[in-house]
């Protein structure tokens, strides 16, 4: 595998998710960046209290230049104390859109999680 540049973004803008049942996730702290194989998107949501937080997190493949990136999986953790909450999601409805040269990252996204543990 050939490592290209790797993008860090300090990143401005909005990220935010609706999750059914919870708080709307509006993270205080936001991240991209490419591996050379995979865009990796975060946001964490938390206060002072180390053990209150929410985080996040998508993986999404490059693919050659002719095709769209492809989502690969999200993560989602959330802490409240002694209570942890932890869902992931392989598949479901995804607009990607990464214009690498104006560090710009567009990402909407649908999912479903069934069983979260």
């Amino acid at each position: 595998m050939t490592i290209e540049k790797v993008v860090t973004s300090s990143t401005t803008g909005t990220f935010t998710a609706r999750i059914q049942g919870r708080p709307d996730f509006a993270p205080t702290r936001v991240n991209v960046y490419f591996d050379g194989e995979y865009y990796h998107c975060s946001g964490s949501e938390a206060g002072l209290d180390p053990d209150v937080f929410r985080t996040l997190y998508f993986n999404v493949r490059r693919n050659p230049s002719t095709e769209p990136a492809t989502f690969h999986e999200m993560l989602y953790i959330a802490k409240s104390g002694h209570d942890l909450e932890k869902a992931t999601a392989k598949d479901g409805t995804f607009t990607i859109d990464f214009d690498t040269a104006a560090q710009h990252y567009k990402m909407s996204f649908h999912v479903v999680v069934n069983d979260p543990y």
